[in-house]
């Protein structure tokens, strides 16, 4: 086994040709965006006979203008069961940073669980983890108790997702809560839509920003401006989708007076039936009273549509998300909801959409990503993680973040 760089083109291929999950941190695409961004990175992987075994895509992180902390976020990507293997991966790092007094600490996130959850219970642990933080710990790397949450720089502890095994868009609606379920139903009656936004269209940028703007005052929480995501689209390019949750009122007002019309035709024949006797009198008048309160209920729609396009304009977006694909995982990566639209429950009809799209090109998990680990409601997330239980899916509670202090690191307060 060797220790080595290796570029970018190498990994890709490795990538394209090998069936095996990581994060987007740790693909070739994230590797082109820090390059695409001026940012300092190197991928070192050990290979044995020309074959790669385990890599890690280390981002270096500036400190105090000289100096850096060097983080691989959700790895290095190995076999874990391979002992020997993740012993030598992280001997043989540790030696190559030491030979630059530059870099302050290595930090790493081990790829693999080290518990087991149904949903947000704990069932189990892995004991492979504890081996691999043995070993870490014998070489020098410290666990620093602390993620996404705590430190941007750093890989989330947890994150919630939803394996597709076995689901197919005909039955992912009994693959949900009931809640979830209700909700998305709710949202076609009401009429959202779904759109793919173009970051690079004026007028779609500016939507984009709008509802993220007005997020982040909401939450009192940094979401990244227009030109981040723009960056990341050139560089990822149909492998990234922006979506836009809204409402058409024209649209959602000609196809309620369709049904309507439905609705009278259907009730004028049952009417004519019942007059004739050709029918059981008693189901007819029952169903009759069904279709009279339906219309009842579509009218009071149009006059609510009626009045918020009096009010805001034709068009009524509600929220935004943007999404991307990672080896065997389809990841929803952020989002964003205007708050005087939200009993319109745009992000449900957003992922439900996502969510086929996921199933209908193979994609193994469905990934909600970062989730606290603290699942109470004291968390700053807990709505959120409220949100994605909906969808059942189960917590990936991966190993910590561990540090190796490297030369002046070790004695110097950073």
């Amino acid at each position: 086994m060797i220790f080595t760089e290796i570029s970018r083109e190498e990994l890709q291929k490795y990538q394209d040709e090998n069936d095996c999950r990581y994060f987007f941190s740790q693909s070739a695409e994230y590797k082109k965006l820090s390059e695409h961004n001026e940012l300092k990175s190197v991928i070192l992987a050990v290979k044995e006979d020309n074959k790669i075994l385990a890599y890690g895509i280390f981002l270096y992180f500036q400190y105090k203008k000289f100096f850096y902390k060097v983080t691989s976020q959700h790895g290095p990507i190995m076999d874990y069961n391979n002992e020997i293997l993740s012993e030598f991966y992280f001997s043989e790092l540790k030696k190559y940073f030491k030979k630059d007094f530059r870099v302050l600490a290595v930090r790493v996130s081990p790829f693999i669980n080290e518990k087991l959850f149904d949903d947000i219970k704990e069932i189990g642990e892995n004991s492979i983890a504890g081996n691999v933080h043995k070993k870490l710990k014998n070489i020098g790397f410290n666990n620093m108790n602390e993620d996404l949450f705590t430190n941007p720089t750093l890989s989330a502890r947890c994150v919630f997702s939803k394996e597709l095994t076995d689901i197919t868009e005909d039955n992912l609606l009994k693959n949900i809560s009931q809640i979830a379920r209700y909700t998305i139903n709710r949202t076609i009656k009401e009429g959202v839509l779904v759109r793919e936004l173009d970051i690079f269209n004026e007028e779609d940028a500016k939507i984009f920003d709008y509802i993220n703007r007005d997020t982040e005052k909401r939450i009192d929480f940094y979401i990244r401006d227009n030109n981040y995501f723009k960056n990341l689209k050139t560089v990822l390019g149909d492998k990234m989708k922006l979506m836009l949750a809204y409402i058409d009122c024209n649209l959602f007002i000609e196809n309620t007076n369709k049904t309507i019309d439905n609705l009278i035709a259907e009730k004028i024949d049952l009417t004519k039936k019942l007059n004739s006797g050709k029918v059981n009198q008693k189901k007819t008048i029952n169903k009759l009273n069904e279709i009279e309160e339906n219309i009842t209920i579509w009218k009071n729609k149009i006059d609510k549509i009626t009045k918020l396009r009096e009010e805001e304009g034709n068009i009524i977006n509600l929220s935004c998300a943007s999404f991307f694909s990672s080896g065997q995982d389809y990841i929803y990566f952020t989002s964003a909801n205007m708050q005087k639209f939200s009993n319109f429950e745009g992000p449900y009809a957003i992922t439900y959409k996502m969510m086929n799209y996921a199933i209908k090109n193979n994609f193994k998990y469905y990934n909600f990503f970062g989730t606290s680990s603290n699942f109470t409601e004291e968390a700053t997330d807990y709505r959120v993680l409220q949100f994605k239980r909906n969808f059942n899916g189960n917590v990936e509670w991966f190993m910590d973040n561990y540090e190796l202090r490297n030369n002046i690191g070790k004695f110097w307060k950073i």
